[in-house]
């Protein structure tokens, strides 16, 4: 087929196929860019949303945290007081059980006659004061201390032996001894049951 369009005419019909198809391009273009900035559009108001509901919901936790505080706070004082009355009742003396654990460890024929107990009374040199019905008792009493672990520096202060008058007819020989009472040994006494009982 022979073309007989004139040069001139055949230039503007290319021109134009080419002007055509950029005006495609140019609005698919557009068309691209438009449902990007949509895009854009949604997700920006999505995420602001998102923020929006994320601040709320952390405002609302602040608030019911703020509520327990004071909840907390009670918490924690009454833990420091558990603390406090467990360490005080660790080292806690009861009087009761170290005397009946003492007369436990006294041989027959021996009552004690004196013997004073206080809080400084554990660790220091302490005097006990007895009564016994023989000398051999008191030498049992003395071996007896000695062998408890409630006991150390166990000696002799003084024995005497009185006149066979009045109340004490029964225990002639007095017996005054040094001791000093442990106290950690005290801490862990525990007086058997019906101990110290005639």
């Amino acid at each position: 087929m022979i073309n007989l369009l004139p040069p001139n005419d055949k230039r503007q019909l290319s021109a134009s196929r080419a002007n055509t198809l950029l005006l495609r391009y140019n609005i698919f273009l557009l068309g691209a860019l438009a449902f990007l900035c949509l895009s854009i559009g949604v997700t920006y108001v999505f995420l602001t949303n998102t923020q929006t509901a994320a601040e709320k919901t952390v405002s609302e936790n602040q608030q019911e945290v703020a509520g327990y505080a004071n909840i907390q706070q009670q918490e924690k004082a009454f833990k420091e007081h558990l603390q406090t009355a467990k360490q005080i009742l660790d080292k806690e003396i009861i009087y009761t059980k170290t005397i009946l654990a003492v007369s436990n460890l006294l041989p027959s024929g021996i009552v004690i006659q004196n013997l004073n107990l206080d809080a400084q009374t554990f660790g220091t040199q302490t005097n006990l004061a007895v009564q016994a019905k023989t000398l051999s008792a008191a030498v049992s009493l003395k071996n007896s201390l000695e062998e408890s672990p409630l006991f150390s520096n166990v000696h002799f202060q003084s024995i005497s032996s009185t006149p066979a008058s009045g109340a004490d007819a029964a225990y002639p020989v007095a017996v005054t001894l040094n001791v000093t009472i442990d106290k950690n040994a005290a801490l862990s006494t525990t007086a058997p049951e019906g101990a110290g009982q005639p």
